[in-house]
């Protein structure tokens, strides 16, 4: 895509554990300018480095995301395709009242809403908070409550919520520890930030390409808008989550099963993703590892 080259700032220290010393990783997103990946040495939290400046990356978020980019390509339906989430929200929304009793819901990049509605219909009461405007005259006309903004501009009060829910948004944060922070903040005691969201360098593919890139001297080249500011991994992650209060309850993670690879590959590329991913598939079912999704659920200490 042309266009102007996107305005910049660099990451100096980890967001996890304050750490300065930071590694090249050998990949790379090039969309109107250079994003590079480094990693943390103390903490081994992955992110890039320089990123798109604020503005610059509200920009990338166009109406034609919720269309086409929202899900990476893994699914043909748009967001508003309501009979496509249904289904998944109806199981997400099992998770949720798994944990406690139905009682206040926020979502935090709630998108057009679906999972709000949904949640609604079964009983929890629901606050949702999006960037998108497009996103939030949707989730409006359904009748929700959406405040058009991140969570910090909407200013909520204080032990507030049961459960704040961040779906495939985290990584998107250009502060995902303040993010995260205000989230725990907003919380009741005994209340659950549920996350879910990408770990995608921590797969086997993904990982062994690291390793080969870095070993012959070059990098991986994405070129598509920088959306993934963090490349979280279970370890990393949950050591945020301890940062800010939250005490880690659960850590799942799964594979999205062989299909088309996300971005420009190969055929030999593609042949050996799926190699792989027929061994990741059940090493992740069974032994919780090597995972390119997690769930990562923490809980708010009880007063």
């Amino acid at each position: 895509m042309s266009g102007a080259p996107l305005a910049t700032v660099t990451v100096a220290r980890c967001l996890a554990c304050g750490g300065a010393r930071l590694a090249p990783l050998p990949l790379r997103y090039e969309f109107r300018g250079s994003f590079p990946a480094v990693e943390c040495r103390a903490c081994g939290m992955r992110f890039l480095g320089v990123q798109p400046a604020p503005d610059a990356l509200a920009a990338l978020y166009a109406a034609d995301y919720f269309v086409r980019d929202f899900r990476c390509g893994r699914s043909a339906a748009a967001y508003g395709d309501e009979a496509a989430f249904r289904a998944e929200n109806a199981g997400l929304l099992d998770d949720f009242e798994a944990l406690g009793p139905r009682g206040d819901l926020l979502e935090v990049g709630c998108a057009g809403g679906w999972l709000l509605k949904h949640a609604a219909e079964r009983g929890w009461r629901v606050r949702g908070v999006e960037l998108s405007a497009e996103a939030v005259a949707a989730a409006r006309a359904l009748g929700l409550d959406v405040h058009h903004g991140d969570l910090a501009s909407a200013a909520l009060p204080g032990a507030a919520f049961d459960l704040v829910y961040m779906g495939d948004v985290l990584e998107h944060v250009p502060d995902c520890r303040a993010a995260l922070a205000e989230a725990a903040r907003v919380l009741r005691p005994g209340g659950h930030v549920y996350l879910r969201g990408p770990i995608t360098t921590h797969s086997l593919a993904r990982g062994l390409a690291l390793a080969l890139y870095r070993a012959v001297g070059r990098d991986i080249v994405l070129r598509e808008p920088p959306y993934h500011l963090w490349e979280f991994r279970p370890r990393p992650l949950a050591r945020l989550f301890r940062a800010v209060g939250l005490e880690v309850v659960r850590a799942r993670q799964s594979k999205i099963p062989p299909g088309r690879p996300h971005g420009e590959k190969s055929a030999l590329q593609r042949a050996a993703m799926a190699a792989l991913d027929a061994v990741n598939l059940p090493l992740t079912r069974w032994c919780n590892a090597r995972g390119d999704r997690i769930v990562m659920v923490g809980r708010r200490p009880a007063a």
